[in-house]
């Protein structure tokens, strides 16, 4: 991601412009009100749709926009795809992280098209996304999804699941999703997908084998093997040598506050056994590399680390080792993406009647919290870069202004990791030297705040005394 990005006056509309500006929605004025949303949502993720929209009549165009049939989810996400794809074509190795999330709509009985969503009672539709992260751990976009809500009735398939073909089960979708999110990256980009313990499906690492892109996903069972000898996984890599220890950070998790995690390292190429009731299809027995991760010595009362991952990469050192793993750690940057899509916008309030209509409302705000994410770990990776690359103006002197107590403009800008430290002070970081560096949460939270502050500053100062 260059600086041009973000280098009009009015950065958060030139953002939402040159994101979803060329959305293909047959007609150049629903392409014009998605850019006006996105830029209305953005600054203000966390509010309802009209404080957000700020007027009765945007308010109200905004709900038709959501209402038109002509408007899909899938053209507002393959808008933002394109604007991935060009983020992701700067770069040699990419990783498509995946995962799946579900929204709880069970308190708004009346919106139509939910299906139960795993508790008992519990109703509303599943969300699957496949996240581009550098190997730096930026998020540079989503490159895929799926929507969809279970069928009342298929609530008892998990008695025939063994004996259903994949194409007929929910996991087919890691499969579908695997598939669409390489289309159109260029040879020049390796794709290195991830993902946790629900991607443990032997077709996986079959499929992967006849295309040109890698696999790091964590082992779900104790897989019988063909080679290195007939026995288990678990207990072929538990007699392997230590290759070395890696440091990872993991993040924070309800009370837990972020950590640094030491593990050990295991590795052996490995040939998967197809399981017993999928023997009438002949598959073959995929040849690949299971790396086992331990954290040996946790802290008192945390629970310890441990990945058992499989993947198509070729491990020769312990560099290779502890490269993979790192990559494996940014997992977590598609769980709090979900939670800043659910907790930092709020998508599970929005009352808009049918899952047709929530669609393509998540869609935008799915383009708002890569966003906030965005902004979170870039602010980490390019930390010297003046706050305005991602700041407005009056958002600058508005969080200058609340920080410092001045009411004097600055001359300069501060740098981006600073900006970002303030705004996550005005949500309730305390930056302090042991501290670390500020998580999605509180970002959002003193994302909010600001934009509090920026209206205030921007009645105050209107235009032609702003500077």
């Amino acid at each position: 991601m260059t600086r041009t990005m973000f280098d009009d006056r009015d950065i958060v509309t030139a953002w939402a412009t040159r994101e979803l500006g060329h959305a293909a929605l047959g007609d150049a004025r629903l392409t014009q009100r998605l850019v006006k949303l996105v830029s209305a949502l953005s600054q203000e993720p966390a509010t309802s749709i009209p404080d957000a929209c700020g007027s009765w009549s945007d308010t109200k165009a905004a709900y038709r926009f959501f209402d038109n049939d002509s408007v899909t989810a899938d053209a507002i996400t393959a808008a933002h795809r394109h604007a991935t794809l060009t983020r992701v074509r700067e770069h040699a190795v990419i990783l498509a992280v995946q995962d799946t999330t579900s929204f709880n709509f069970t308190l708004h009985r009346q919106t139509q098209g939910m299906g139960p969503i795993g508790e008992a009672g519990f109703v509303g539709f599943f969300l699957h996304s496949c996240l581009a992260v550098s190997t730096a751990g930026v998020p540079l976009g989503i490159l895929a999804s799926e929507q969809w809500a279970r069928d009342a009735a298929s609530k008892d398939s998990r008695r025939t699941r063994k004996h259903r073909p994949l194409e007929d089960k929910e996991s087919a979708r890691w499969l579908r999703v695997m598939e669409a999110a390489t289309v159109d990256i260029p040879a020049s980009t390796r794709v290195v997908m991830v993902a946790d313990r629900e991607s443990d499906i032997l077709d996986l690492f079959i499929r992967a084998e006849a295309t040109r892109h890698d696999l790091l996903v964590r082992a779900a069972y104790n897989r019988r093997l063909t080679a290195p000898s007939d026995g288990l996984v678990w207990p072929v890599l538990e007699a392997q040598p230590v290759l070395g220890r890696v440091s990872i950070t993991v993040p924070r998790h309800d009370d837990t506050p972020t950590r640094d995690a030491t593990l050990s390292l295991r590795s052996a190429p490995i040939a998967l056994r197809p399981s017993k009731h999928r023997g009438p299809e002949h598959l073959p027995s995929p040849r690949i590399t299971a790396l086992l991760a331990r954290e040996e010595h946790p802290p008192a009362g945390q629970k310890p680390i441990e990945w058992m991952l499989y993947t198509t990469l070729p491990v020769h050192t312990v560099q290779d080792a502890a490269t993979y793993v790192q990559w494996y750690s940014y997992r977590w940057r598609i769980e709090r993406y979900h939670y800043v899509l659910k907790s930092g916008c709020h998508v599970e309030d929005l009352q808009l009647e049918t899952r047709a209509r929530l669609e393509r409302a998540i869609a935008v705000y799915r383009v708002v919290a890569w966003r906030l994410l965005w902004l979170t770990y870039w602010s980490r990776q390019r930390p010297d870069d003046p706050c305005t690359v991602a700041l407005s103006q009056s958002e600058w002197y508005a969080l200058y202004a609340a920080h410092t107590r001045l009411a004097e403009l600055p001359a300069e800008t501060v740098d981006l990791h600073t900006a970002v430290r303030w705004i996550a002070q005005l949500g309730g970081f305390l930056a302090r030297r042991h501290d670390g560096e500020p998580g999605v949460k509180v970002i959002w939270r003193g994302y909010r705040r600001l934009q509090d502050l920026t209206a205030m500053w921007e009645i105050l100062h209107p235009p032609d005394t702003s500077g």
